[in-house]
């Protein structure tokens, strides 16, 4: 959408070599399933068990940020280690076993799997200083674990999917979804005929496991169990013990098959444009700066231009003390804090400015300073829409008409989505036409050859996914339509990460894929498809985080690009991220939830927690839709038609007017989400517009180390510092205000 697609794809250009060279290494991928396990005791603990924070529901992800700096920790400490070795061995395994006693004792005071976690730090840093205190050849043996700046930044990749894995809105639906209908059949006919016919291969049959796992298990407490370790791990391995696995094993075995199927179609297609998008049009893809900047540190000679920078300190502190607020509110409800928002409608309450839109001035300070690194034409956009919308709103009720939820921006937003996504590939029609006569005509060569696997991919991913839709009951367009639409919103997502760096987890429109149904006939549309309990089952293809993981596998293969990595080597590492991760989510969740209930989780009193409340609200509404056999939703229609109606407009105004200030993406962007951000926004775009005005290009450079520092230090002690805390001191913080990232 910018001026550089004007110009035409060359023969050159289509077969420029991929500069990476380099494979990826069996340490990065130990190193990432262990800060995997690692995550995931953290969010089981923190998300599910307490509720205090968000550590998977981030962009860019607080539990690959913290692997990041945990990783640039270590390689620190390993060079104070050695230094200090240099000088007396004795002192190095005296600093070592000081540490582990500091871990030992705040194991004492953490709770749930953190006990465990934090009892294995300790042994392993005693085994250490034991071991350096024995033999000089100890030091060494360690030293071969500090892993270069190109394996720091790998590891955060396999982070950013395997933790995201972890998530309420991944892991956190599909196990649900694999069980409502059973669950809540018991007591209700319309859930119990909508999970009849579901194969036992895709949702759990067992009524028994499906009790146990909303209400806990009831396995007997084992006895109190001798020995010390045996004790400090018990949160460990009494709940893993409590999971009936023989019942759960197929259909998780499915689940992670269907994932990865969807999530290797979206990496094809992304690969399919990738030099198109880094090398024709040069997108900027803001995010990759974070893992690059903190990643320097981890060299011993490195150096980081954001970090020398004392403007960064200064932002990375002011997000400190708005953490620092929160904190202390917590410990004493008496001192004042700053709110994550605050709500306008008690100011708005006559008509017609009740039926404003947007009424909430959020305080995000990650969105203050990752907007900066956005397009300006994207910001104005973003918040100008919004404005306009609410102005819409307003504007309908003082002519006397109530129209609910008008002028139905996600509706918009789902019609900008389609013509953009149909703009992306028109543009790049002449790159993926060479590519695809490459791969026919010249298979064997590395040009050819590369477009000929991703096309095979891609096409073979979806083949199988629908195969497995089919097998399940459902029909095979109903099939395609729910494929196409899932991989749409993920290309769309994905180059909208590449280009803007969009700081959000969820901008794309969630319930998208049922929204487009309902506009072409609603209930009637698919109820010869398939059953309401079946579509709903692939419930989080469309609304969940699996549309977010596109955004991590497009900058993964930039960050490939950056450390000289061979695209297919990143490609296997993106696949192998989630899989991985996404077993260990399973195994994590599911002992939690058959330990304390699924019912009490999250939240959850009783009725069940986040996760549990969203998909059967959802398949509430699917099954009310199929009884009463909703027709087209004509106002959402119209919305939709709407949406891409303003974003051709804006595309065509782009070509005509190099400098018209309005940008399809970011129209597209705040309609699906981002509108609700527009204060952080336009404060930010503001701040940016006159810095450019009075101080030019320098001015904009001097200021940005803040701006990154600024969204920085709240991924940092809004999330890893507040996580950790709410983690080890659970009773501490237990009226903390849950920080959320979405």
């Amino acid at each position: 959408m910018s001026a550089r697609e004007r110009h035409p794809v060359t023969a050159d250009e289509m077969v420029q070599p991929p500069r990476a060279a380099r494979g990826i290494g069996l340490r990065v991928v130990i190193v990432g399933l262990l800060l995997t396990i690692g995550a995931a005791v953290w969010v089981a603990q923190v998300e599910m068990i307490l509720h205090t924070a968000e550590v998977s529901e981030s962009v860019p992800l607080i539990a690959s940020i913290a692997g990041l700096l945990a990783l640039v920790a270590w390689n620190r400490s390993l060079s104070a280690l050695g230094a200090l070795a240099g000088r007396s061995r004795v002192a190095a395994a005296a600093a070592l076993i000081g540490l582990a006693g500091v871990a030992w004792l705040l194991s004492r005071a953490a709770g749930g799997g953190l006990v465990a976690f934090l009892v294995v730090i300790a042994m392993l840093l005693a085994v250490a200083g034991v071991m350096i205190a024995a033999s000089p050849r100890a030091l060494a043996v360690i030293e071969r674990w500090r892993l270069a700046r190109r394996e720091v930044v790998l590891v955060y990749c396999f982070l950013t999917l395997s933790a995201l894995m972890m998530s309420a809105k991944v892991s956190g639906y599909i196990i649900p979804q694999m069980t409502v209908y059973s669950y809540f059949g018991f007591d209700n006919p319309d859930f119990e005929a909508a999970g009849r016919g579901m194969p036992g291969w895709l949702t759990l049959q067992q009524a028994e496991a499906v009790r146990q796992l909303y209400e806990g298990s009831d396995r007997d407490v084992p006895p109190d169990p001798g020995g010390v370790v045996a004790r400090a791990t018990e949160g460990l391995w009494w709940p893993l013990m409590q999971v009936p696995w023989a019942a759960w094993l197929l259909p998780l075995a499915t689940w992670i098959a269907i994932m990865v199927l969807v999530l290797a179609a979206s990496l094809c297609l992304l690969a399919l444009m990738r030099r198109y998008w880094m090398e024709k049009e040069r997108l900027s893809f803001p995010l990759v700066m974070i893992p690059l900047e903190l990643s320097s540190a981890a060299a011993p000679t490195g150096r980081s231009t954001f970090l020398r920078d004392p403007g960064f300190w200064v932002g990375f502190l002011l997000s400190g003390t708005f953490t620092l607020f929160v904190l202390l509110h917590a410990v004493n409800p008496a001192l004042p804090t700053f709110r994550p928002y605050y709500n306008l409608r008690p100011l708005l309450t006559e008509r017609p400015w009740n039926a404003a839109q947007s009424a909430t001035i959020q305080v995000r300070p990650e969105l203050l300073g990752m907007t900066y690194f956005m397009d300006s034409d994207i910001t104005l956009t973003i918040w100008l829409m919004a404005m306009v919308n609410s102005l819409l709103a307003v504007g309908t009720s003082a002519l006397g008409y109530e129209t609910r939820d008008f002028p139905r921006p996600l509706d918009q937003g789902v019609g900008a989505y389609v013509i953009i996504a149909i703009f992306l590939v028109w543009s790049a029609r002449a790159w993926l036409r060479r590519g695809i006569v490459a791969a026919a005509r010249r298979p064997r060569s590395p040009e050819g050859g590369r477009h000929l696997a991703l096309w095979l991919g891609l096409l073979g991913s979806v083949a199988a996914l629908l195969a497995l839709m089919v097998a399940a009951g459902m029909r095979w367009w109903l099939g395609a339509y729910v494929c196409g639409i899932a991989l749409l919103f993920m290309f769309v997502y994905g180059r909208a990460r590449a280009e803007t760096g969009v700081p959000h987890p969820s901008a794309y429109p969630m319930d998208g894929a049922m929204n487009v149904l309902e506009y072409i006939g609603g209930a009637r549309s698919w109820t010869g498809g398939a059953t309401p309990g079946l579509l709903g089952i692939f419930y989080s293809l469309g609304r969940g985080y699996t549309t977010t993981a596109a955004g991590a596998e497009v900058e993964n293969l930039k960050l490939a690009e950056e450390q000289g990595v061979r695209e297919r080597s990143m490609a296997w590492l993106t696949l192998l991220a989630p899989v991985l991760g996404l077993g260990i989510a399973f195994v994590m969740r599911l002992a939690v939830s058959y330990h304390y209930g699924l019912n009490f989780l999250e939240g959850g009193a009783v009725e069940g927690g986040y996760a549990v409340r969203q998909v059967y609200n959802h398949a509430n509404e699917m099954i009310r839709d199929a009884e009463l056999g909703v027709g087209r939703t004509v106002a959402g229609a119209n919305a939709a038609i709407f949406g891409a109606t303003v974003t051709v407009a804006l595309i065509v105004l782009r070509r005509l007017f190099l400098r018209f200030p309005l940008h399809p993406l970011g129209y597209c962007l705040a309609m699906v989400r981002l509108r609700e951000f527009w204060a952080p926004i336009l404060l930010t775009w503001t701040i940016k517009t006159l810095l450019l005005k009075l101080g030019g290009a320098r001015a904009y450079r001097r200021a940005a180390p803040a701006f990154m520092g600024l969204a920085i230090g709240h991924y940092f002690f809004a999330g890893i510092v507040l996580g950790a805390l709410a983690a080890a001191f659970p009773h501490l913080l237990a009226k903390i205000e849950v920080i959320n990232f979405d």
